[in-house]
Parts: C-alpha cells; sequence; structure tokens
C-alpha cells in the first residue's frame, strides 16, 4: 500500500497567503507532501499559483511533492512544461481516474479520489493508490461535503479501501483531538485545512500528528532490524546510533564499512573509480550487515538498486526513510569533502528528486525540525 505522511496538508486558496507561498511554508516545516486545491480561484489565478509552487519544487529537490485537487487540465499544464506533479486528486463529479490516467504525461502519477458511502469505497477506481474518506464532520472549507459519516462510517470506509491496497486518508474537519480515533480507525493519513492554517505552528502540529500514529501504529516490531535510508545529510548516521543504542543492537553505516573494508575514503573512490565501482561495492557489503537484527544507515544512492531493496526486503529488516527537507540536508552536507555528490546545489537538488520515489516506498520519519536524540524518543515512545 502506498505509504503516506500521517498529516496531508491542503491549501486554502481563501486565505491572503498565496497558494504557493502556502505550499513553500509547508515544505519548509518540514511536510512531504501538500495538496494545492485552488478553489474559488478562476483557472488562470490557479494555474499561475500551481506553476510557481511546482517551479520551486522542482528547484528544491522534489520538495515539497504537490498533489493537485480536482484539476486534471491543470495537472495536464504541467506535465507539457516538465513540471509533473506527485498526484492528482479527483472528486465523484470530477473526470474518472482511468480516464484521467490515459492523459499524456500523468500515466505515471498518483491518484486519489473522495469517497463518501460504501458504493463509493467500494468502486474507487482501479487508477487510486489512495483516497478519501468522509467527511468525518461538517467543514467550513468545503460548503458542499456529502454528510459527514462519523467515526463508525471512516472505519467501515477505511477497512474497504485497505482490502482494495488504498491507502484510506480521513477527511472533513479533523483536528489533533481526533488524529488518535482516525488512526484506530484505519486511517493512513489525516487530511487538514483550517487546523493547519490556523496552527501557531504547523510542524509542531505535524510532530504530535506523527506521534500519535506511531503509537498506534508503530513503523517496526520489537527486535526487527532496522534499514535508514535518504538523502546526504539528512542525518541518517546521527538517528542510526540514537536507535541502535536505545534498541541494545549494533549499527552499521554502509559507507564507514566500504571505506573500512577498502581502505580509501568514499570521495577517493569516486575520484579514481567513478560512482559505478562505487555502487558494486554497497551491492557486495549490504547483505553482510543484514544477517541478524542491526542498525543500518545507506548511503543516499544505495535504495535507487532494486537489488539492494530487494535484498532489505528478503532480510525481514525494516526500512524507514528519514524524509528530511532537501534545503535543511544542504545546509548540513552542502560542498563536504568527504560528500562527493554534494559538491553543487543544483546537481544535489536534482539527484535528490530522482531518487524520492524510490525513498517514499518506504515508511517515512518527518524530524520536523526535531534533533536525533528527539526523534528516536518519540519513535520509540
Amino acid at each position: 500500500m502506498l505509504h503516506l505522511p500521517p498529516l496531508y496538508p491542503i491549501t486554502d486558496a481563501t486565505r491572503s497567503e498565496s497558494l504557493s507561498a502556502q505550499v513553500r511554508r509547508l515544505g519548509e516545516a518540514g511536510f512531504p507532501l501538500v495538496q494545492f486545491r485552488g478553489k474559488p480561484l478562476e483557472a488562470k489565478a490557479q494555474w499561475t499559483e500551481l506553476r510557481a509552487a511546482l517551479t520551486e519544487a522542482a528547484a528544491n529537490g522534489g520538495w515539497p511533492m504537490i498533489c493537485v485537487n480536482d484539476r486534471a487540465d491543470l495537472a495536464l499544464l504541467a506535465a507539457r512544461e516538465g513540471l509533473t506533479p506527485w498526484g492528482l486528486h479527483l472528486g465523484q463529479p470530477d473526470l474518472p481516474t482511468t480516464e484521467a490516467r490515459r492523459l499524456p504525461g500523468l500515466a505515471d502519477l498518483h491518484f486519489g479520489a473522495s469517497t463518501h458511502a460504501a458504493a463509493e469505497w467500494v468502486m474507487a477506481g482501479a487508477a487510486c493508490d489512495h483516497a478519501g474518506v468522509g467527511p468525518f464532520r461538517g467543514t467550513a472549507t468545503k460548503s458542499d461535503h456529502a454528510d459527514p459519516i462519523g467515526i463508525e462510517g471512516l472505519r467501515a470506509g477505511c477497512a474497504a479501501l485497505r482490502a482494495q491496497g488504498i491507502a484510506p486518508i480521513a477527511i472533513g474537519g479533523l483536528t489533533l483531538a481526533d488524529a488518535a480515533a482516525c488512526f484506530e480507525a484505519g486511517a493512513e493519513s489525516l487530511a487538514m485545512v483550517a487546523e493547519v492554517h490556523q496552527a501557531g505552528d504547523a510542524a509542531v502540529l505535524g510532530w504530535e500528528v506523527q506521534r500519535q500514529r506511531w503509537k498506534l501504529r508503530p513503523p517496526f516490531r520489537p527486535g526487527q532490524g532496522l534499514v535508514l535510508l535518504g538523502g546526504s545529510g539528512a542525518g541518517k548516521t546521527s538517528l542510526g546510533r540514537q536507535l541502535a543504542f536505545r534498541l541494545a543492537l549494533p549499527f552499521h553505516d554502509l559507507d564507514a564499512v566500504i571505506e573500512s573494508e577498502g581502505g580509501r575514503p568514499v570521495a577517493d573512490i569516486f575520484a579514481e573509480s567513478g560512482e559505478a565501482p562505487f555502487r558494486a561495492l554497497e551491492a557486495a557489503f549490504l547483505p553482510r550487515l543484514l544477517t541478524s537484527p542491526a542498525v543500518v544507515a545507506l548511503g543516499g544512492g544505495a535504495w535507487e538498486s532494486a537489488d539492494n531493496r530487494a535484498v532489505v526486503k528478503a532480510s525481514g529488516f525494516a526500512p524507514l526513510w528519514l524524509a528530511e527537507a532537501p534545503a535543511r540536508a544542504w545546509e548540513r552536507a552542502g560542498r563536504d569533502p568527504k560528500r562527493p555528490l554534494a559538491q553543487d546545489r543544483t546537481a544535489f537538488m536534482a539527484r535528490w528528486r530522482t531518487r524520492m520515489p524510490a525513498w517514499t516506498q518506504a515508511d517515512m520519519l518527518l524530524a520536523f525540525g526535531h534533533s536525533s536524540r528527539e526523534l528516536a524518543s518519540a519513535l520509540l515512545d
């Protein structure tokens, strides 16, 4: 099933802050995915804001990923300009997801739908990998919403969608106080509009919602080995050491193992032999680190290899994506002489953007500005 962040923020066009600025602010707060909803703005104004948001996100490592609400036409325009969004969310009156998927450049998008009743839950659409379930309660941000379904309706909808392998998202007037009940009912994520934009600090809200999901649905089980993945500078080594200490497990940094066994720094391997031989060394050494439970931190590009992903899956280790904002990672790692692929910011961001689709195949850990010690504590609470 599709891995989603615990909180799914949605833009609000009725606010004085522009939509592109809202996307930027939420991305900087630490949210990896934002839904761009432009109603009631006219199409031209929506396109101007969407284009600006997608352009800025592309220049910043594809962060945050952007899902377009309702407007298949705008998603199509974006794809034609090389600014293909992460996904497209369509309501019941909109173009069917199966038809939208046939539009040029949209075949690989993540498609979502809004569902409100049993007939829609069981027929969400073959093209969907996520779907909204609700409304949980009435909301002022959507005057034409369907009748609220409450917690029992949410439970039934989540069960029906999960049975089809579709990630359910609770929608409709949700607040932080609803998080535990919605996750217990089976929601994978909570979509929020007013609660996000009215929060004094959206990152604090995102952090608390994440903690609620971890308490009910931990991303790994006791005694299970962990593999940490993500971009250079995300903080995998720091978090890995914290987790290994608290779990009483060995810690292995794949890059450090390669340097120790080969007698050469990673930077020298790249300079003298190139990237391909280094990737071969990753593939050779990784299986040795997965023979017994441990915490293993991978280099930024290791997860791109389908063979490496298969080895981790076969080992039973839980892969966890430390999903840090790339701009923050660049501040930590940029131009570090020990990191050969972190010397040029434009190249760093482009590489991050191409690697994100692979990273999203794992459960995500969101720091929201917290230290590795605080993240480990929350994860193990």
